[in-house]
């Protein structure tokens, strides 16, 4: 008996070990992730049945597009909050806190002028564009569908400022604070939509719901990073300007990719409300919807191992960051795999106990998005890693050659071939100009990225 203690010190210390520090700092913001997907997927799904009820088919394909919209501020901040957060990583792990409060004063400065021409260019477009064209409306419909599409754009330029600090958290590697907020912000406009709907709300006001409850949680994560002392900058100190060109160069090039992801993969409803119809927009909005489970469960990884990616190439721990992509990597299409073939097999139960209704689609179409889902996998795991080792030119000319091929042949498919197969175009044109480079090329990026200082 007297051997028994000795031995259990022996093992319990190895049981942190298998995760490490940064694969418990993983751990946590992965929880708190799935908290906050688990909100968005509930905001995403329990809210539609209502307002397809409240809206009708019609209406209801104008709502989903222009909610799809708000998207569009993921990349509007010019990728000024992506090179922002890799400038904080890089410095945070390189224990320079002086540096990263310098950043995130120059990030700031920078967003907010992009916010405020956003807004000058929204207050021009918004009276001369005719929105319910756009959206395949009636002409009567011409004022909810201006003041919908208000509610959408002003919420953009809003939102590119105040996602900063989400950002920052993650570079922090405090990831778990930004997703309680976003937890939050969901659950918010969750309730508010339901509730809006059940009372008959009309298009404007279920859009300003959807996409305006979540800033009000993004808004006080800014309040709370302001109000950090470790963050603080003397006001007497001057401006940086070689921290803002830094931060300006590398969110150029992510800002390229932003817009070529979003062309290729946002542009869908809108391309089939313009080609087709908004009834057919709501039909394949509901199986993207469904699919998007398997992304939304993978970005509970995404998210929290950018920075850590970046925090390990900084700390020259090389072999970790290998590891962890390869690993990463095959976890993730084993996933997609799995569960995009459940869905395609129980699809109509799903939709029937989702939607109550039936729902015609044709199987080319789940079983093309169960195969791009399984591609999208594998590239995002990919494009995680190389995000953070700033491979920022080879990314921007596959995804721009990707976006306009897969944006060129929508545009030909929807007329010609029918909606059910525009995944199908996603996953060929993405295999021949992402997939096809990245095997030609990665003994030479690999090479590139473990000589370079971060």
């Amino acid at each position: 008996m007297a051997d028994a203690a000795p031995q259990r010190k022996l093992v319990i210390p190895r049981l942190p070990s298998l995760m490490g520090h940064r694969g418990r700092s993983i751990a946590n913001t992965a929880a708190w992730s799935l908290v906050a997907k688990m909100a968005s997927a509930a905001n995403l799904f329990v809210a539609v049945p209502f307002v397809l009820r409240d809206l009708g088919p019609m209406e209801f394909g104008a709502w989903v597009t222009l909610v799809s919209l708000v998207y569009f501020a993921g990349f509007l901040d010019f990728g000024f909050g992506n090179g922002t957060m890799n400038l904080v990583a890089a410095a945070h792990a390189r224990g320079a806190s002086a540096e990263v409060a310098i950043i995130l004063r120059e990030g700031r400065r920078t967003l907010a002028k992009v916010s405020a021409w956003l807004a000058l260019a929204v207050l021009v477009v918004l009276p001369l564009v005719p929105w319910h064209r756009l959206l395949g409306l009636p002409a009567e419909t011409a004022g909810h569908s201006r003041l919908a599409s208000a509610a959408v754009l002003f919420s953009i330029v809003v939102a590119v400022p105040l996602n900063l600090a989400n950002r920052v958290q993650l570079g922090l590697g405090r990831g778990e604070r930004a997703f309680r907020w976003q937890a939050a912000g969901q659950l918010f406009a969750l309730v508010s939509v339901v509730v809006l709907a059940l009372a008959g709300g009309s298009l404007p006001v279920l859009t300003l719901a959807a996409v305006g409850a979540p800033l009000l949680a993004s808004a006080c994560n800014t309040i709370s990073l302001r109000r950090d002392p470790a963050l603080q900058v003397p006001a007497s100190l001057p401006r940086q300007l070689d921290i803002a060109k830094s931060i300006h160069r590398e969110g150029v090039l992510f800002f390229v990719m932003q817009l070529a992801a979003a062309m290729a993969f946002s542009a869908d409803l809108p391309l089939i409300s313009a080609l087709r119809d908004p009834t057919q927009a709501g039909v394949y909005a509901i199986v993207q919807r469904l699919f998007s489970v398997i992304p939304l469960s993978l970005s509970l990884v995404w998210a929290p191992l950018w920075p850590a990616y970046r925090h390990a190439l900084a700390a020259g721990h090389h072999a970790w960051a290998t590891r962890t992509l390869r690993h990463s990597m095959v976890i993730a299409v084993c996933i997609a795999g799995v569960v995009g073939s459940l869905i395609v097999i129980g699809f109509d139960w799903i939709t029937g106990f989702w939607v109550h209704r039936a729902l015609a689609v044709a199987t080319p179409m789940l079983v093309g998005f169960a195969i791009w889902s399984v591609l999208e996998a594998a590239g995002t795991a990919l494009a995680t890693f190389l995000n953070a080792a700033s491979v920022m030119r080879f990314q921007v000319i596959t995804a721009s050659t990707f976006a306009i091929l897969c944006f060129a042949c929508k545009v030909w498919t929807i007329p010609n071939l029918g909606v059910e197969w525009l995944p199908w175009v996603t996953a060929a044109t993405w295999s021949i100009t992402n997939a096809l480079p990245i095997l030609w090329f990665r003994k030479r990026i690999m090479t590139d990225i473990f000589a370079r200082k971060y």
